[in-house]
């Protein structure tokens, strides 16, 4: 079992490290970029691994740490120690179950305490500690940095060109997956800070003032993604019918060796999507194709067990193809809940505080005024958290989710209705300005100087009405110029 739990372990290392790359990294790799490489515009993302691109980084991070200290001899290897060690370096609280935490470090250190000649182990995890704790909050920093410009940029390009939402799937929802890491990333870390105090600007670095713009610009996306899921879906039932089947048909005859009960799951597979059409979309027909992947799953359990006459890991084109078709078949008949795998921001629900502090911050903060409708959208994602099997929880997360969306609605008209208030205000002083009783200032202050022509340097100039029109750069913002921003 320890060999088996050592091998799974090991095949997250392309996988996570991909992950896990500074914001500079995923910069000068154009990662998320439509328009980096303009050749590849309409050609479909694609990698060997699909479903593992948009695994949750903290999902990851679990399996790991906690992989390695059930078979924690292996660490004596140095590709099993350098995953750990990654991990360990990323974060100093690991996520058990929605805002339970563990401090990791300390926990480690207690369990390796208790084993002899594990000194050198122990050293490493401290290291490891003082290394999140100086380093981790500015590197997640930068990418949700980065992030805020790849999910603008994305957002724009396909609201201008919705079909490429078809061959950008994968990107989309890698995107999305990557926001929604750094967001509970920062919420977990913010709520918990570090046991011991650490140089540099770790505290600071855990405020995010620009937060609702991330948020913002994920909502955005998921907003195109139900908009246009009819162009997603016409592109990948094609795709399905015209390209996967015949792959798929063409790859089994190859096959040296092809037991019944594997045959007749891939002849299945095969005949299943080669009968899609268009028209199926066209008529608002509803898919169905969970039955096509529990036979993805018999065909894995079959073909690992020991000695099984076809093995997957001796066929991993065959492997990387069924993958491949079961992520194209859930763009067609699982849409919503591949949102809800990339981008569920329900954990909020149970972080109220932090959620009410960054609306209140939005809301002050004149720059990030306009994502702020990104906070009620939040809300919707609270009824994700639940579970069929605890509906008593349903009522309590449904009435939170309500309570807390009228706040911010009600919040939202209030300011509205202030800055509206000022905006009149401001109008009918200007108005007031321009009437006759204003000009005798005016008259009085042309014969004064007429009289008093050496003191003119002295003079007070009266600002005359529409003087606030005047300006040197449009960068010199007015009162009116801030009301108006703030307004919309």
């Amino acid at each position: 079992s320890a060999k088996l739990l050592f091998s799974a372990l090991i095949s997250l290392w392309p996988i996570y490290l991909s992950h896990n790359l500074s914001a500079d990294k995923w910069r000068s790799d154009q990662k998320l970029s439509l328009v980096g490489n303009p050749g590849q515009l309409l050609k479909p993302s694609q990698t060997e691994t699909i479903s593992c691109e948009y695994l949750a980084l903290e999902s990851m991070e679990r399996w790991i740490i906690f992989g390695f200290m059930l078979c924690h001899q292996a660490l004596q290897q140095e590709q099993p120690n350098k995953l750990w060690l990654s991990a360990l370096e990323n974060s100093w609280v690991v996520a058990l179950f929605r805002d339970e935490v563990i401090y990791i470090h300390a926990y480690i250190q207690g369990f390796f305490d208790t084993i002899k000649g594990y000194g050198k182990r122990i050293s490493e995890v401290k290291d490891c500690y003082n290394q999140a704790i100086q380093k981790a909050t500015y590197r997640h920093r930068e990418r949700r940095k980065f992030l805020r410009t790849a999910l603008k940029e994305l957002g724009l390009i396909l609201t201008d060109q919705p079909g490429l939402l078809g061959p950008k799937a994968l990107l989309i929802f890698i995107a999305l997956c990557f926001a929604r890491d750094e967001v509970y990333w920062l919420l977990r870390h913010n709520d918990n800070p570090p046991q011991q105090k650490s140089k540099g600007k770790t505290a600071e670095d855990l405020v995010d003032r620009q937060l609702p713009e991330l948020l913002f610009h994920m909502e955005e996306l998921r907003v195109l993604v139900r908009k246009y899921s009819q162009v997603i879906q016409r592109y990948y039932v094609q795709y399905l019918a015209g390209f996967d089947a015949i792959a798929l048909n063409q790859m089994m005859q190859n096959l040296a060796v092809c037991p019944e009960d594997e045959s007749i799951i891939l002849s299945s597979l095969c005949n299943n999507i080669a009968n899609l059409s268009v028209k199926q979309v066209e008529e608002n027909e509803l898919f169905d194709f969970r039955a096509l992947r529990l036979d993805w799953l018999r065909l894995q359990a079959y073909a690992s067990v020991a000695k099984a006459p076809l093995s997957l890991a001796e066929n991993r084109d065959l492997a990387s193809l069924l993958d491949t078709i079961l992520f194209h078949t859930k763009m067609v008949d699982y849409l919503d809940e591949m949102m809800v795998e990339t981008s569920d921001l329900s954990i909020f629900c149970f972080y109220s505080k932090i959620f009410e502090d960054q609306f209140h911050m939005c809301l002050e903060f004149p720059a990030q005024n306009r994502y702020i409708v990104a906070f009620p959208l939040i809300c919707n994602h609270f009824q994700s958290c639940t579970h069929e099997l605890c509906p008593e929880e349903r009522h309590h997360i449904r009435e939170r989710s309500l309570s807390v969306v009228n706040m911010f609605l009600d919040e939202m008209a209030k300011e509205a209705k202030n800055i509206i208030t000022t905006i009149c205000d401001e109008q009918c002083t200007m108005s007031d300005k321009l009437l006759p009783k204003h000009c005798a200032m005016l008259i009085s202050q042309v014969v004064n100087r007429k009289k008093k022509e050496k003191n003119k340097k002295n003079t007070l100039e009266i600002p005359k009405p529409g003087v606030e029109s005047y300006r040197k750069t449009r960068e010199e913002l007015t009162t009116m110029d801030k009301l108006h921003m703030a307004l919309t």
